[in-house]
């Protein structure tokens, strides 16, 4: 099955809209407090907020079983950044983007999802009309 999967975020919250076939789902957290990850987890900009929405929206779609073994997710990101490291392989010097970064591949490798990224436009993202 086919996902098309858009994300976006702030310093503040994330938010992601999953379209598959018939379904939509779309969902805005806040990011929690530092200090709940010991500082780990300290969102200093859009772009990190939008790794950690990517990460999560692929984990929360498999937890409840919208995204299935060996699917399709097609990531619509408006981060060139995120473009550029997953499309280009860019290098970056981010704890939390390089962790995300790990995370969604451990996922999609353990799953054999096939990942997708689509550079759109910000006025495209269905994400950004949840949080902006």
């Amino acid at each position: 099955m086919k996902h098309d999967l858009f994300i976006d975020g702030t310093v503040t919250k994330f938010s992601w809209y999953m379209k598959s076939d018939q379904r939509i789902s779309e969902e805005t957290r806040n990011h929690p407090p530092a200090y709940y990850s010991g500082g780990k987890l300290n969102v200093k900009n859009e772009d990190e907020s939008k790794f950690i929405a990517l990460h999560v929206g692929i984990y929360w779609g498999l937890g409840v079983y919208i995204i299935k073994n060996n699917d399709m997710v097609n990531a619509m990101c408006d981060s060139k950044l995120m473009y550029d490291v997953f499309c280009n392989e860019k290098k970056i010097d981010n704890q939390i983007i390089n962790d995300k970064i790990f995370f969604i591949n451990q996922l999609t490798n353990q799953r054999g999802l096939e990942l997708n990224f689509h550079f759109i436009k910000q006025n495209e993202n269905m994400a950004s009309k949840l949080i902006r």
